[in-house]
């Protein structure tokens, strides 16, 4: 009877490995699968993740659909210029991806704050309570 392999569950993702793998789709350029960004996140973070994983983080799937489109907009052709132009591109191509993502990140963030403003009056919870300074913590 042949025995069953099993593999050994990955860490769980720290908010730190998000931002790395959001960080390769931002700099990603051509065609991206969810394949190419497992192969490169082993690569790069020694960890296997499958892509349920990897997508069921918000961040991860909002980086993942804007390296789509973003490969879909211009397409797979890009003229040979010198290697500067190419890096220049690159680093224009990636601090664009960034920006597009952390615009959606904010607005999504700017939705929840209203959530919680009409949640927070709705309940009777006033500015003042709100905006009260965090506990001292006694670190002894």
């Amino acid at each position: 009877m042949a025995q069953k392999r099993t593999r050994e569950r990955s860490k769980n993702l720290t908010d730190a490995d998000i931002e790395k793998i959001v960080d390769i789709t931002d700099g990603w350029s051509g065609k991206l699968t969810w394949d190419d960004l497992i192969s490169e996140v082993e690569l790069r973070l020694k960890e296997r993740y499958t892509r349920q994983t990897l997508a069921k983080h918000t961040r991860i799937k909002s980086a993942y659909d804007s390296a789509q489109k973003r490969y879909q907009d211009t397409g797979d052709e890009k003229k040979k210029n010198t290697i500067e132009y190419d890096v220049l591109l690159q680093r224009l191509e990636r601090l664009e991806a960034q920006n597009t993502r952390l615009i959606q990140e904010n607005n999504a963030l700017l939705a929840q704050f209203a959530r919680w403003e009409y949640n927070s009056y709705a309940n009777g919870v006033s500015k003042k309570e709100l905006d009260k300074p965090l506990p001292k913590i006694d670190r002894r």
